[in-house]
């Protein structure tokens, strides 16, 4: 307690002590010295170019501070310039150091330039922008735009809350990301397709709610904010929310102002502390069962993965010789090593040893003795055979245990509780600090900066558009937290200005989505102001959206990937995920064998398309693909085109078809995708925008494209093969799919033997396989994989091309590939590479024949091998420039 201003004297008395007369009395009053803290000789500071900030309100009217330092504390005495005095406890208060806009420099005049030159105009003429910034109080320097914009100071930290609730439900990435947002100034969320962003978004706000702090979300997107108040409105929360932004909506919130709080009976707790240890005791189970969850969704994919190869493999060896039923029931890793130690005897043509065959019967049993004696290949093909069938035994025995322990702990009831107890103590908090039924202050549209701190009392969330995000309060102030949703959606110039407005960020979008629109007078405009200024490239409002931008910027904070996918059928989603997402997605829905969940109609060879429409396409979508669907639940048609879905909605005389752009958000349990172009472009093959389009599917995804070829990089052409892959369609292809999961297996044991048995020439394919895999990543194409001794006879299909020879050295169990990349969505071999030994490759006559019968062949097949020598200096660099020319 401050006593100062009611001291009129002090002094020490003969015991030590102080002794205090108060000008309200003429007694002296003692205190013991603990009691009492005397300080003396302050610091004045001066504020003329710092900023004073009181529990995070601006103090500007200062006519002197003082700072009374004791240990490591610090206390204030402002004089204000109207005379009135008050101390200050120094936790309350802080000073700044550099104002963000010489932190910023070039950087900060940059974005006020873009604000000034490309910002949005209102109708009267007035720039938007440019005036929201010129309310940025550029003094705050403890606000995420300060880093933002360069200040080296980190991000602050916080420990975590005693207990983090979740009255909207969770799975592990989404609790993974509330804890980061709470505990972290600023954190980012990647929230991909379906994996309930919204959600994550909600149980960030409850949790801010019950520490009381205030809360601005914002976005672009209007239906983005809207739907988080209607999921407050539906538990009876939106009485909290005010919905500002631009003035209709601020003159909506006034018109619609309830003039008393709503009946919240039932909503106070007699024992909170009952409630509480429910919430926890549910907590700790789901907590335990998230990663049972996310393993019995992982097996579940490897499973399905596992049945399509398998179908494949049952095809190329249509019949096994003898019964290897005895075989079924080994360990896939024992029947995976035994593979690999035949396939290297089958390599130097040497017959498994009396002593070889009798230690693996010890192993595998007794009918190994004499099964390891049948000719090469038909040994191979049962151990492939074997091991397929072992690692789907082992898969379906691991899914069996998974569930049991799920079962046990009866997760979805867990989350229930988990759910209902922590909205039951949102409620009670909410209701102790509301009057349920009474009278309710009543706001005019001035008042939200006259008298915001009241204001922010009785709706602690507000709702804004991002251009309008710092002028919904009085610029004295800033929330404790901005949640920005649809960040990837938002371009920088906006997103800096929403990071002014609050004390922490929370920057909620995916980069994998449709990112801001740049158009090309805007893109000109852009490229010539930063020029003129020479920011960062992170700061590149042409190429960088606000949260490619802030992951490039924000070093230290943490980023959350919403990993568990709930609305797409599981081969829907897995593309994406493959081909976007490093396959670091999750599928949590479920694989139940439906028919027909993708599709590709490819119209006749020919240039259809006229500019942007193409009437074939529609046609074969209004003949074909609609009478198929038409009683199966919500259809939505997606085009790159205005041209051609205002077509297709004339056609049908429905609004069912329409761009990308105002499908994000929505979903559909049949999408229907028309392609339109006769070639794919860079527009209508840009990734964004078919991941978007692709992932708004629920059950059935049906692309309607052009018959023409397509090049084999192109997006459009890696989905159709993937689709013809996963329906087990048979191609008319020379060669056949990659085997990739058993011999990604095969690939992994075969290096690891060589590396443990330390065979120089052995040793230089696993360094080499090494800098091949560094050099792919390189070369950003995510969807390459590379295998390694990969068998001629899996890679040829049709060998009508080959003459005799060629045709017994591809049946041989000799033969092989050194290494094999290949696309690991499509299933189809790209390059072959061969690497040679000098003194075996140079220096023998039959191998030297062997190499140019191998090049001669796969040749004929678009494969010519790329060869390297061991003598070569091999590099990361030298291989990524190589393979970017190759593929």
């Amino acid at each position: 307690m401050f006593i100062t201003e009611q001291v009129e004297s002090i002094d020490v008395s003969e015991h030590g002590g102080w002794l205090v007369r108060f000008n309200t009395s003429p007694r002296v009053f003692q205190y013991n010295k603990a009691r009492l803290l005397y300080l003396k000789d302050p610091k004045p500071i001066n504020v003329v170019h710092r900023g004073l900030y009181v529990r995070n309100k601006r103090i500007s009217d200062i006519a002197e501070l003082l700072c009374f330092a004791y240990s490591t504390y610090n206390f204030y005495r402002v004089t204000h310039t109207n005379g009135y005095v008050e101390c200050l406890d120094g936790r309350e208060v802080y000073i700044t150091r550099t104002p963000i806009d010489l932190t910023g420099g070039s950087t900060w005049d940059y974005l006020k330039k873009l604000a000034a030159e490309t910002g949005l105009c209102a109708s009267d003429g007035t720039n938007i922008l440019a005036k929201s910034y010129r309310l940025v109080d550029v003094k705050r320097d403890n606000v995420p735009l300060a880093q933002y914009l360069g200040d080296k100071r980190k991000l602050a930290m916080r420990s975590m809350p005693r207990q983090v609730y979740y009255p909207f439900g969770c799975n592990a990435s989404q609790k993974a990301a509330v804890e980061a947002a709470l505990c972290h100034q600023v954190s980012i969320v990647q929230g991909p397709p379906g994996t309930g962003k919204t959600q994550t978004i909600l149980n960030i706000i409850a949790n801010l709610l019950l520490a009381g702090k205030t809360i601005l979300v914002v976005s672009n997107n209007n239906s983005a904010v809207e739907n988080i108040a209607e999921k407050l409105q539906r538990e009876g929360l939106d009485f909290l929310v005010a919905q500002l932004g631009n003035s209709e909506n601020k003159e909506a919130f006034i018109q619609q102002q309830q003039p008393y709080y709503p009946d919240m009976e039932g909503w106070a707790l007699e024992d909170a502390s009952a409630v509480k240890k429910v919430a926890k005791e549910a907590l700790r189970k789901v907590s335990q069962g998230f990663d049972d969850q996310t393993k019995q969704a992982q097996l579940r994919a490897e499973l399905n993965a596992l049945q399509t190869e398998r179908q494949y493999n049952d095809l190329l060896n249509e019949t096994i010789g003898q019964d290897v039923s005895w075989l079924k029931d080994k360990s896939p890793a024992g029947l995976m090593a035994l593979l690999t130690r035949f396939q290297q005897l089958a390599e130097r043509s040497e017959r498994p040893s009396f002593w070889f065959r009798l230690k693996s019967a010890f192993t595998l049993g007794p009918q190994a003795f004499s099964f390891l004696k049948r000719e090469f290949a038909e040994v191979i093909a049962c151990l492939e055979d074997a091991y397929y069938e072992a690692s789907q035994s082992k898969i379906e025995k691991e899914l069996s245990v998974v569930a049991q322990r799920l079962q046990s702990i009866d997760l979805k009831q867990s989350v229930k509780e988990l759910t209902t107890s922590s909205l039951q103590l949102l409620k009670s908090k909410v209701s102790k600090r509301y009057d349920s039924g009474g009278v309710r202050c009543q706001f005019t549209i001035r008042d939200f900066k006259l008298k915001t701190e009241a204001f922010l009392k009785e709706y602690p969330v507000v709702l804004s558009s991002t251009y309008r995000s710092n002028g919904n309060i009085n610029p004295d102030y800033v929330f404790d937290y901005v949640i920005m949703d649809e960040a990837s959606q938002i371009d920088i110039k906006t997103g800096a200005l929403t990071l002014s407005c609050a004390m922490n960020a929370v920057i909620v979008g995916d980069d994998k989505q449709l990112p801001n629109v740049v158009s090309r007078e805007e893109t000109l405009a852009l490229k010539a102001i930063r020029e003129t200024y020479q920011v960062d490239d992170r700061y590149d409002a042409v190429t960088h959206s606000f949260l490619k931008s802030c992951l490039e910027t924000f070093k230290d904070a943490p980023v959350t990937l919403l990993r568990e996918h709930y609305r797409c059928h599981p081969k829907i989603i897995e593309f994406c995920n493959q081909r976007f997402y490093d396959g670091e997605l999750i599928s949590m829905t479920t694989d139940k064998g439906e028919e027909k969940v993708l599709q590709v109609l490819r119209t006749v060879k020919g240039n259809h398309a006229r500019g942007h429409f193409n009437q074939r396409e529609i046609d074969v979508i209004t003949q074909e693909v609609l009478p198929e669907f038409q009683d199966q639940g919500s259809i939505g048609i997606i085009t790159p085109y205005k041209d051609q879905a205002q077509a297709i909605n004339q056609m049908l005389g429905m609004d069912i078809a329409s761009t990308v752009h105002k499908y994000q958000g929505r979903e559909c349990d049949t999408i229907i995708m028309s392609m339109v172009d006769n070639s794919p472009t860079e527009f209508s093959d840009d990734p964004n925008l078919l991941n978007v389009a692709i992932s708004r599917a629920k059950t059935h995804l049906c692309i309607v494209a052009t018959g023409n070829d397509l090049p084999e990089g192109s997006i459009l052409s890696q989905l159709i093969s993937y689709i013809q892959y996963n329906n087990f369609e048979v191609k008319e292809s020379k060669l056949r799919s990659v085997f990739d999961l058993l011999y990604t297996q095969y690939t992994t044991e075969r290096l690891a033997y060589q590396s443990k048995h330390q065979v120089s020439d052995q040793l230089s394919e696993t360094l080499f396989y090494d800098t091949l895999l560094k050099a792919l990543n390189e070369v950003g194409r995510s969807e390459l994989s590379v295998l390694c001794h990969y068998p001629l006879e899996r890679l040829i299909a049709d060998t009508s091309l080959l003459d005799a020879e060629e045709r017994a050295f591809v049946k041989s169990p000799l033969s092989h590939v050194d290494f094999l990349v290949y696309n690991s969505l499509t299933k189809r071999p790209l390059l072959v590479i061969e690497v040679d030994g000098w003194s075996f490759h140079k220096g023998s006559a039959t191998q030297q024949a062997r190499d140019a019968l191998k090049d001669r062949l796969l040749s004929k097949y678009d494969l010519p091998p790329y060869r390297i020598s061991t003598t070569d200096m091999v590099t990361v660099d030298m291989l990524r420039e190589r393979l970017t020319t190759l593929l």
